[in-house]
């Protein structure tokens, strides 16, 4: 999304917040978000919007008086909807040169990712560096932002899944050796489908940043920067440690 999170607390100085409404901002004061579904950060039950990453965002966009619309797509379609300006936001992106070209991004986070390899627990693979995966091959989520040294490698085949289930399922039938992705989000979905028995992890992560909620050009640059003030406020309430606390609790186990 991404930078492919270990979920790490954002630990931030205070500041004094005036919160304003969207004004002029796309879509007629309805922000129109899109992302793809990534959970248990980012996901949908019955037609209902949750998890964490989702409600710290609903949250601060709520103090602002906000409304908003969240849509699931593939994510390589939700970089193209709001790079061309059909949507508002995108949730949850990595920041790159190239996506700092077609959006704007606030300065601070919504959390901080961290990326690790998955593996088959009778075949286990452990990242000393990329130089540890050559002669493998690598399944990569497709339109994800990965670190420069994983992007540029050449000593490993690639394999692009669409989603995290289709890059786990690869992995079982022994098409790639490896599957980086989010480490939470690779243990939810192996709990899901039954599998985490049967999967290992990389004690050091392959990479590891930021991802933010990302907007259309079109959004003023002044919304952008509400948003940025809110959210950095928002990270000093009780309310955030409260959730992140939560959600620590959950994934202690991994």
């Amino acid at each position: 999304m991404k930078a492919a999170v270990r979920l790490t607390r954002l630990c931030i100085g205070g500041c004094i917040l005036l919160l304003c409404s969207l004004g002029s901002a796309a879509s007629a004061q309805t922000l129109r978000i899109v992302t793809e579904a990534w959970p248990p950060l980012i996901k949908v039950n019955d037609g209902v919007s949750g998890g964490l990453i989702w409600e710290m965002t609903s949250a601060v966009l709520a103090q602002m008086d906000v409304e908003v619309t969240l849509e699931f797509v593939p994510w390589r379609r939700a970089l193209y909807l709001v790079e061309r300006g059909q949507r508002d936001a995108v949730l949850a992106a990595g920041r790159s040169p190239e996506r700092d070209a077609v959006m704007r991004f606030p300065n601070e986070p919504l959390l901080l990712s961290e990326t690790v390899i998955f593996s088959r627990a009778d075949h286990p693979v452990q990242f000393e560096g990329v130089e540890s995966l050559n002669g493998m091959t690598v399944g990569l989520s497709a339109g994800y932002s990965y670190s420069r040294e994983i992007s540029e490698a050449s000593g490993f085949e690639r394999i692009a899944a669409p989603n995290v289930a289709a890059g786990l399922e690869l992995l079982m039938r022994g098409r790639v050796d490896a599957f980086i992705v989010n480490r939470e989000v690779g243990w939810y979905e192996a709990r899901q489908r039954g599998i985490a028995s049967q999967l290992a992890t990389s004690d050091q992560p392959v990479s590891g940043g930021p991802v933010y909620l990302a907007f259309a050009l079109d959004v003023p640059q002044s919304f952008v920067d509400e948003f940025d003030n809110a959210l950095r406020a928002y990270h000093q309430t009780t309310g955030y440690r409260l959730m992140m606390g939560q959600y620590e609790a959950l994934f202690f186990f991994f």
